[in-house]
């Protein structure tokens, strides 16, 4: 038992400071599996005053801290590899429910799926879709700004945030909101925080809008070897306003979920309203257009939504490499063929198609290195992103240098970091060297 763990457990309590190496495996590192953890303690702390105690300690004893939620990022944003102590905020999960503004106010350590399922039970929807729903906690959905299957309709999770409690590195608890769409009092300090991986403050307390759950729901399948006419209709303003999804998987993709491909992109578009007359009247748009268009019925969407979701399990068991990247709608098809060209057979591509996202998974044993560095290339040339949901973390810190458009960005980035984080307390090598 190192000195430190000894000041943690006389600061916290046995109960909250764990030390052990089956510890350090599970809490100490994220869904990417490329950095080894090498965490000094994991801490849990149940409210704000034992977070302040820990931050406070950390400053005092010049201690890293490595904010730990759901883990399910794929970019190292939750690892401890340099002896960090790490702070899990997975006790500190209650929510309430404020009917007045159907509103609901949960800790960060609330697991996303929980807190979806008690805003129903109050007959509100909260649209955060993503595939890790099920383990990923509030706190790091808004410190990644987590987007997901629908933001074609209701946007990322800040769109959502009405009010937020950040811990700062000097144990000082901001409170910062958002309520009024129309306030001029100065820059909304709460986007400071969206995106920001830790580095910036501990997010301790989300405040979310809800929203109306839609009375009609439709899915349909669309099997087309090219996408450009089927964004020209599906994308139409007629039809996109009341699409919540359009998700896409390409011919390796449908191979491996165990179809056989009849076409070189699978489709699945989720329309949603309030009107069953808006939903019939896309439909009969829809069937008007010359593309290949099934109905399904609830259970075939079930299990297509249900393979969707397979998907990336799937591709981790093969080793992926995983690319979370945007791009423009208008180059988004000749992206995918020069990709395609560089390696037919080891890059397999799904995602959002209604915003342009996408998710490259390259598999191969002898080329890894030189295709993402290709697809990167190609993704500079069609003025993508080369971060469209997962983050910086610390797997992508050379896109600061690679991308020139995200150079300024990351210089004032730094100044913010120097600023509210002066001696490097928190995530310090997330987003830095």
């Amino acid at each position: 038992m190192t000195e430190i763990i000894k000041k943690l457990i006389n600061l916290l309590g046995e109960e909250k400071v764990k030390f052990s190496q089956e510890y350090f495996e599970k809490y100490g590192i994220d869904w990417y599996k490329e950095i080894e953890p090498d965490p000094t303690a994991i801490v849990f702390p149940k409210n704000e005053n034992d977070l302040k105690k820990i931050v406070l300690f950390a400053e005092k004893e010049n201690q890293k801290l490595v904010i730990s939620g759901g883990r399910t990022g794929l970019c190292g944003g939750a690892t401890a590899a340099n002896k960090e102590i790490v702070v899990s905020l997975e006790k500190m999960n209650d929510m309430k429910w404020i009917s007045e503004k159907n509103q609901v106010v949960c800790q960060a350590g609330a697991i996303t799926d929980n807190v979806k399922s008690f805003v129903a039970e109050n007959g509100r929807l909260l649209p955060i879709s993503l595939a890790s729903s099920s383990s990923s906690s509030i706190g790091g959905n808004v410190a990644t700004n987590a987007a997901g299957s629908k933001f074609i309709m209701y946007g990322s999770t800040k769109d959502h945030v009405s009010k937020i409690k950040v811990m700062l590195a000097d144990g000082e608890m901001l409170s910062l909101k958002k309520e009024i769409k129309k306030d001029a009092t100065g820059p909304n300090l709460m986007e400071l925080f969206f995106g920001s991986e830790g580095v910036l403050g501990i997010i301790y307390e989300v405040t979310f809008n809800t929203c109306e759950q839609p009375k009609y729901l439709e899915n349909i399948l669309i099997r087309a070897n090219e996408l450009d006419s089927v964004k020209k209709h599906v994308l139409s303003p007629e039809i996109k306003i009341n699409i919540s999804s359009v998700e896409y998987w390409d011919e390796n993709c449908q191979k491996l979920l165990g179809d056989d491909p009849e076409s070189t992109y699978f489709i699945i578009v989720e329309l949603s309203s309030n009107s069953e007359e808006e939903i019939n009247l896309c439909l009969e748009t829809l069937a008007e257009k010359n593309i290949n268009i099934s109905l399904l019925n609830s259970k075939q969407s079930d299990e297509i939504w249900s393979k969707r979701e397979d998907l990336p399990v799937g591709l981790a068991s093969m080793g992926a490499y995983k690319m979370d990247i945007s791009l423009p709608l208008e180059t988004l098809e000749n992206f995918l063929k020069e990709i395609k060209q560089l390696s037919a057979d080891e890059i397999f591509s799904f995602g959002h198609l209604g915003d342009g996202n996408i998710h490259i998974n390259i598999v191969s044993k002898n080329k890894q290195d030189e295709l993402v560095s290709e697809v990167y290339s190609l993704l500079k040339a069609h003025n993508g992103s080369p971060s469209a949901e997962h983050g910086i973390g610390q797997r992508k810190k050379e896109i600061w240098s690679k991308f020139e458009d995200y150079q300024d960005k990351y210089k004032l980035l730094q100044t913010l970091k120097k600023s509210m984080d002066p001696k490097n307390i928190l995530s310090p090598k997330v987003f830095f060297e």
